[in-house]
């Protein structure tokens, strides 16, 4: 009789960790799934918007007059800033894009400084270079449609990329890596005069991160840099040089919890060994702690590791994981080239992700004078008579030239739409009006 119950109870708890395992399985099997599905979304939409972006210099350089290729070379400005955007959603952290990237700021840039803002007739030279634009984004559509189709006929997925490159298996046969590098070299190979005001900003952004403090670390003390950052005492650690495209030297760490048996991945820089970013992969259960809870353990983070007074300015939910965005704060101005982007599990409150690349590299920055000479009322006089102003701010903001300028941030509604408008506070011109809710 009792040998009967123990049999019973020993195949109930066979069942329940069969249905238990089933179950986590299925968690596991649908995470991989969001985060594929955003993969072949931006990849999609990136090829889209480079192939938007060579019919509007299309239609630019046949344009008759200044005011009809300002339009086009406007659509140019917002579709490169959008593209850029998508590649940043892509799992490329580890591999060299940045041609592309750099290929795709510029020539927002140069729209920009073309069309928006000035008043003048398109020079000789400002069309013989929208010519080798035009020419060269046909030529990134062309690759950037060819790895597309590749992908489709061949049912390849972009989670095994992301595999492969944190764990540093870059298999030579992955058509989606050598597809993409592809495209890097070739853009690499365009031999663009750019105005030295277009390229200043861009090309030395990275760079910055080779003049933090503190000395020179080995790979050794790289990761132990990390250990300490993210709290895992002991594990296992593999370290490699960052490759040259990548404009700083520092290391790709990832280091296996012994605890959790998850593995963490980072980017630290050589001089200093600050931690530039990383991330935890893991499946999130339900959620158990508010978006509000996840703010506060995120700032918790960000005062345990010393950082300056931040304030929250953005924060989202995506499945049961909370992201939020903080800049730091000068007396009550808002520095937002300075951003630190923190990613809070809300089912235990796991810090997952930790990204402050631009609060690094923004770090040496020349500070601005911080006293308007605008007052906040002049400034509203810019605004759409049907905006209610909810909140204003004072916050330096980097243009699309990466100029730091001073301005009046106001969050204004109109109807059931909440909008983000950036005055400047020294000129009344607003510098960026962003739709904060659909």
């Amino acid at each position: 009789m009792v040998r009967n119950v123990i049999i019973g109870v020993l195949a109930v708890a066979l069942v329940a960790v069969g249905i238990w395992g089933y179950k986590e399985h299925q968690d596991k099997n649908a995470v991989l799934i969001h985060a594929e599905n955003n993969y072949q979304q931006a990849y999609h939409n990136l090829t889209y918007y480079v192939d938007q972006i060579h019919d509007h210099l299309g239609t630019a350089l046949a344009a008759s007059s200044m005011d009809m290729a300002r339009p086009e070379l406007s659509e140019v400005w917002r579709l490169s800033s959008l593209a850029r955007g998508d590649i940043g959603q892509l799992p490329l952290t580890l591999l060299p894009f940045n041609q592309t990237a750099e290929f795709l700021s510029n020539l927002g840039k140069f729209s920009f400084q073309t069309a928006v803002r000035s008043d003048q007739k398109i020079s000789g030279e400002q069309y013989q270079q929208l010519e080798a634009l035009y020419r060269q984004s046909d030529k990134i559509e062309n690759d950037l449609r060819d790895v597309q189709k590749k992908i489709a006929d061949q049912n390849m997925r972009w989670m095994d990329v992301e595999m492969a490159l944190a764990s540093q298996k870059q298999p030579m046969d992955n058509q989606i890596i050598d597809g993409l590098r592809t495209v890097n070299k070739k853009v690499e190979g365009f031999d663009n005069k750019w105005d030295p005001a277009v390229t200043r900003s861009s090309l030395d952004e990275l760079s910055k991160l080779n003049h933090l403090s503190g000395k020179p670390v080995s790979e050794s003390e790289a990761a132990k840099k990390l250990k300490a950052f993210v709290g895992i005492k002991n594990g296992s650690a593999e370290v490699q040089k960052i490759g040259k495209g990548a404009n700083y030297k520092g290391y790709t760490v990832t280091v296996n919890d012994p605890k959790t048996h998850h593995t963490v991945v980072a980017s630290i820089t050589e001089k200093g060994g600050h931690v530039i970013w990383f991330f935890k992969e893991r499946p999130v259960s339900a959620r158990r702690y508010s978006l509000y809870r996840g703010d506060l353990l995120a700032k918790e983070f960000l005062k345990t590791h010393g950082y300056p007074k931040m304030d929250l300015v953005k924060s989202d939910q995506y499945d049961n994981v909370g992201v939020y965005t903080y800049v730091r704060l000068f007396d009550a101005v808002r520095d937002y080239p300075s951003s630190v982007r923190i990613k809070v599990a809300l089912d235990n409150g796991e810090i997952l992700g930790f990204d402050q690349r631009e609060y690094l590299v923004h770090m040496s920055d020349q500070k601005i004078d911080l006293k308007p000479k605008l007052t906040s009322r002049e400034a509203k006089k810019e605004l759409n008579k049907n905006m209610k102003v909810q909140e204003e701010h004072l916050a330096i903001y980097e243009n699309e030239l990466e100029q730091n300028v001073l301005c009046y941030e106001y969050i204004a509604t109109k109807g059931n739409d909440t909008y983000r408008i950036l005055v400047n506070a020294n000129t009344g011109k607003q510098e960026k009006v962003e739709l904060m809710n659909a």
